[in-house]
């Protein structure tokens, strides 16, 4: 029953997300495809893999054993020392921690943590040109 639930609220936070990035109106066009577009995509999926949860609804074939709360102090530790540690080391240590978590060795969490921040550094960095944090621990000086 609480998987149902959760559905529900993630289907309605679906509709509120897909209602605001309808709302989203740029004064003059400046691409193609526009800023509206990602979250109008983002929205109509959520909306459409919770409908089809819904209807199509079978029960987990994988026990949670309690994970749940430890998966949710992993990511507000994420949250809280992105803009700390940077990017880079708030990832790799956040990885780190959900592999361990999920039974993995520490040298294999470790190795995953370190692929997947320089794999999605370079994937914003590079290709998308959003600049990520490297962490106010680290500046020195100012």
């Amino acid at each position: 029953m609480s998987e149902r639930l959760f559905v529900v609220i993630m289907f309605f936070g679906g509709v509120v997300y897909l209602y605001f990035g309808l709302k989203i109106e740029v004064p003059f066009a400046y691409e193609p495809i526009g800023p509206r577009a990602f979250p109008v995509l983002l929205g109509s999926c959520l909306l459409l893999l919770c409908l089809v949860n819904i209807c199509i609804h079978h029960t987990p074939s994988f026990p949670l054993k309690g994970c749940v709360a430890r998966h949710g102090l992993a990511v507000l530790f994420y949250l809280l020392t992105f803009q700390l540690l940077g990017f880079m080391l708030a990832t790799t240590i956040t990885t780190y921690i959900i592999a361990r978590i999920v039974g993995s060795s520490w040298m294999e969490g470790l190795l995953s943590g370190l692929v997947m921040a320089i794999f999605f550094y370079g994937i914003f960095h590079f290709l998308l040109g959003v600049p990520l944090p490297l962490g106010s621990l680290f500046r020195l000086g100012n």
